[in-house]
């Protein structure tokens, strides 16, 4: 340990050049970031919370799981100012991934529609969902368009509600889409049973005008409890299907919706200072700056065959020390 402080007092300049480039390339890559305006919408969790986690908490993770999908960002995307302005900025996309950022240096474009990919990487880089309270939490958009930055937030909740009411419906549905097949496949057999008492009562004109026989005759008969029967299921089943459909309604009614908006989204008139991507690169660049340090002091005490102790005088070369003098102030 006594090595590593000698060496970081005695090349206190050459350890700190790492470092000072780190804060001199991310004060940079802060100064060359295109404005940024702040947009937040906070909403209110309605439902219970799960376990240990909060209402709130429990709604900020399945946002978050939401941003991860790229049919949730095309869906924001277009239904939001965001959409247009991305078809108009596709720089802004570049800078959002690594391989985006050479090709923006390099001046290398693309004229082709953003892709729901590229769309996805830029939420998640500009977007910042926060819990404020136990069923109160934020999402707040930073983007170079005051406009933009306050209507991606407004559609952000929008799509957070009808994508969680679209998941939470997607089991009836899917059973609904099941019933409606079988809906149909008993209408055929209840056609084919009427088809096949009419054609019996063609073929046998007496029963017609013959009560008694036609109570008798046991053919009839059973063809008549088929089409009861299957009567009797197909009315069953009409009435599933009410039943399902009706959930169906009552989920998506308003005020059954897993959050509220409490403070809408409004046009930011100034900057922010710092958006989510500025500080990840901030935070970035000076990680790299200490692990940078943190290697050439590593490297700088490997190759230091400074003689230090009296013990590393026989580690090193075999012979007894006989004496040692202590470091001078001066020295």
């Amino acid at each position: 340990m006594n090595r590593y402080l000698e060496i970081a007092f005695g090349h206190k300049r050459l350890l700190l050049a790492p470092l000072l480039a780190a804060l001199i390339a991310t004060t940079a890559y802060v100064w060359l970031q295109p404005a940024s305006y702040q947009a937040t919408t906070t909403l209110w969790a309605s439902g219970g919370g799960n376990g240990t986690q909060s209402a709130a908490q429990v709604q900020v993770d399945i946002a978050n799981q939401f941003l991860k999908t790229n049919s949730f960002a095309t869906a924001v995307a277009q239904n939001s100012p965001l959409g247009q302005y991305l078809d108009s900025h596709r720089s802004q996309l570049q800078s959002s991934s690594i391989t985006g950022s050479i090709d923006s240096l390099l001046g290398r474009g693309s004229d082709s529609k953003p892709s729901s990919e590229a769309i996805r990487q830029y939420l998640a880089a500009h977007v910042l969902v926060t819990i404020v309270g136990p069923s109160e939490f934020t999402v707040t958009v930073n983007s170079p368009a005051p406009d933009v930055a306050s209507g991606t937030a407004a559609a952000l909740a929008t799509q957070l509600v009808s994508a969680e009411v679209a998941a939470r419906i997607a089991p009836s549905e899917s059973q609904l889409a099941v019933y409606e097949t079988q809906l149909k496949d008993l209408q055929t057999q209840l056609d084919t049973d009427l088809a096949a008492v009419r054609n019996y009562l063609l073929a046998h004109p007496n029963l017609n005008t013959n009560p008694t026989a036609a109570a008798n005759d046991a053919h009839l008969s059973e063809l008549q409890a088929q089409a009861t029967v299957d009567r009797q299921n197909y009315l069953a089943l009409l009435g599933k299907i009410d039943q399902t459909e009706s959930d169906i309604q009552v989920a998506q009614q308003p005020q059954l919706a897993p959050f509220r908006v409490v403070d809408v989204a409004q046009t930011p008139s100034a900057q922010a200072f710092l958006g989510k991507q500025q500080l990840l690169g901030i935070g970035a660049g000076i990680l790299a700056g200490l692990a940078l340090m943190a290697a050439m002091g590593a490297l700088l005490a490997r190759i230091d065959t400074t003689i230090h102790t009296p013990d590393e005088v026989e580690r090193m070369l075999g012979l007894k020390a006989i004496g040692s003098a202590p470091l001078s102030a001066k020295a």
